[in-house]
């Protein structure tokens, strides 16, 4: 029963009373610890010097006792222990003989608790003449009672407390008067104003009579009251603003509870719904549950939304005018909840969406036929893209089959061709040997011979045109004899520059690449002017590179670009590269030369 009772006295108790309480605790509880650890500090302080002056007088008496003892003077020695017996703190001396045991003692006054007195036992050692070492004749007893010391410490325990009590009550008594005169009767004005501005007057002020903590309250008080009172003015002008708003929208505002009855709407919603004003839609709710805008089973739909998300956005409703013609109406909605926390009803707004759900439909329809005609281009283009393709696989073929029949001509050429010249000339040779004295014969034979070798000269160069004969020692050969070839025919400098191990190419992609550099240098020869061109090939594990790169004139990249479907030559290097997986690209500009850069991936070539 005991527990609850100081709670509740606290609560009964005023601002006034906690506070002195509080400040009378407070004090209390920090005098009374810092008297506490100063008392025990003290007694703890007189405990060790009791103990060190047990130590003072058992060396004292262990060295004054020497003599005495070692004449066995009972006498000297009693009145030495009875000089120092009648110290209050004095429990005994004893003085032990080594040989004759307790040869004297001397006892004080106190005598309370033996467990709790300093004992403090030393040798007495007397030293002969001479050096002779010394000799232990005895022993001296030292005991002294703690008790002294306690008992003072009581004393002041009890004095220091008195204090204390006495300084609590009388900084009590100064407080509460104080806080009578300065706080509590400023308190209670403040109450009264405070209890003016909640009961609706907003132009009461308290007055500020002072710059401390009550007076910046007060003047925090006065503000509050002036800001309520615009607050106040403001919430009117809004509520005004906010019923013209509701009054004048061109969407409908309504309040619908869980019933499906209208509690309020705006003429908006009423003009939507073909009702006159908005009394008469609610009054048409109310009195039959068939003119209402919502049917059941849209009320429960609403309401089964808000539970579940919480609000209604842009949600589509087709509802019924008074005059039967359907509408759609476009609906967001939040829910209020009564006390309990169940929805009670909803605030919503309603759009007519009628005309933009005919005009949804309308390009729906537009939207489907574009879709047909969209899946027939994407089938048309599938199938050119299948086309392409196929224009691209023949188009690899037939650059396949050209360079197998070139190879297969060159070779024919070489063999049947090569070999008939051949054996012209050794006949020519015969005839010359047997006309050896027919000059004019032999200047034939010697014409003859000349025309089987200029022969033999050009269907080598055929031959090497249609297949270089160097392609069958790597691509390396081939560029290198392109390069010596380059120089024969024209007077332009064209060097063959290495970095790398010569990859090992598959016959079409060699091809390819011996073909893009004959075109390029061709393109050189022809267009550039240049002095000096670099084939530089770089081979790695990955790639295989190579650049071409001369100094001429250069051209305009967009230009040449732009006029790339009608340079065969161009679209002949694309397509090669193309057709073997590499990327081509040309860079130059004028007056810097032009380089023109192949780039073959190796990850399926076998070096």
């Amino acid at each position: 029963m005991m527990r609850p009772f100081a709670p509740l006295m606290l609560r009964s108790l005023n601002l006034h009373a906690k506070l002195m309480l509080a400040l009378a605790l407070l004090v209390a509880l920090v005098a009374g610890s810092c008297a506490y650890f100063l008392i025990e500090h003290q007694r703890e302080q007189k405990f060790v010097e009791l103990e060190d002056r047990a130590a003072r007088i058992a060396d004292l008496l262990s060295h004054s006792l020497a003599l005495p003892l070692w004449n066995v003077d009972r006498a000297a020695i009693g009145s030495q222990l009875a000089a120092l017996a009648p110290n209050p703190e004095v429990v005994q001396f004893t003085v032990t003989a080594a040989n004759y045991g307790v040869i004297a003692a001397a006892k004080g006054a106190r005598r309370i608790d033996p467990a709790n007195d300093v004992v403090r036992v030393r040798p007495i050692e007397y030293q002969p003449p001479g050096d002779a070492p010394l000799e232990k004749l005895g022993e001296i007893r030292v005991e002294l009672s703690r008790a002294v010391a306690t008992q003072e410490t009581s004393d002041a325990r009890r004095a220091i407390l008195a204090t204390i009590a006495a300084m609590v009550a009388t900084l009590y008594v100064t407080t509460l008067y104080l806080l009578n005169r300065m706080v509590r009767k400023p308190i209670n004005r403040l109450e009264e104003m405070v209890d003016r501005i909640a009961g609706g007057n907003l132009d009461a002020r308290c007055a500020v009579e002072s710059d401390d903590e009550i007076g910046r309250l007060a003047a925090r008080v006065n503000a509050m009251a002036s800001r309520l009172r615009e607050s106040t003015m403001r919430l009117g002008e809004s509520e005004r603003m906010y019923r013209s708003i509701v009054e004048n929208a061109l969407e409908g505002i309504f309040r619908l509870d869980r019933s499906g009855r209208l509690e309020e709407a705006n003429p908006a919603m009423a003009r939507l719904l073909g009702f006159e004003n908005p009394e008469a839609l609610v009054a048409a709710g109310a009195g039959d549950a068939a003119k209402r805008p919502f049917s059941p089973h849209q009320v429960e739909v609403l309401f089964r939304e808000l539970n579940r998300h919480g609000e209604i956005a842009a949600l589509e409703l087709q509802l019924q005018r008074l005059d039967g013609v359907g509408i759609w109406v476009q609906m967001s909605a939040r829910g209020i909840a009564d006390q309990d926390g169940h929805l009670s009803c909803l605030d919503g707004l309603l759009a007519d969406v009628t005309s933009r759900k005919h005009a949804l439909e309308s390009l729906r329809r537009h939207r489907d036929e574009l879709e047909l005609e969209v899946g027939e281009r994407k089938r048309t283009e599938f199938e050119l893209r299948a086309s392409r393709e196929q224009l691209q696989q023949l188009s690899w073929h037939l650059e396949a089959v050209r360079e197998e029949e070139r190879k297969r001509i060159a070779l024919e050429i070489h063999d049947e061709l090569g070999q008939l010249l051949t054996a012209l000339k050794f006949e020519i040779s015969l005839l010359r040997m047997r006309i050896s004295g027919d000059e004019e014969a032999l200047g034939k034979a010697d014409s003859m011979r000349e025309l089987v070798e200029k022969t033999m000269w050009v269907v080598r160069n055929v031959v090497n045109y249609l297949r270089p004969a160097a392609l069958n020692f790597g691509i390396v050969s081939a560029l290198e004899w392109l390069a010596e070839d380059f120089n024969r025919r024209h007077s332009i400098r064209c060097q063959v520059v290495t970095d790398g191990d010569e990859p090992a190419l598959p016959d079409s992609q060699a091809t390819a690449v011996f073909r893009i550099a004959q075109e390029s240098l061709t393109n050189v020869a022809r267009h550039s002017g240049a002095s000096h061109v670099m084939l530089t090939l770089s081979a790695s594990d990955a790639s295989f590179d190579l650049q071409i790169k001369d100094d001429g004139c250069g051209f305009h990249i967009d230009a040449v670009s732009a006029k790339r479907r009608h340079s065969y030559g161009l679209l002949g290097m694309a397509e090669r590269a193309r057709l073997i997986g590499a990327e081509l690209s040309i860079e130059s500009s004028p007056g810097t030369g032009t380089v023109v850069s192949l780039h073959i991936p190796l990850l399926d070539v076998v070096r």
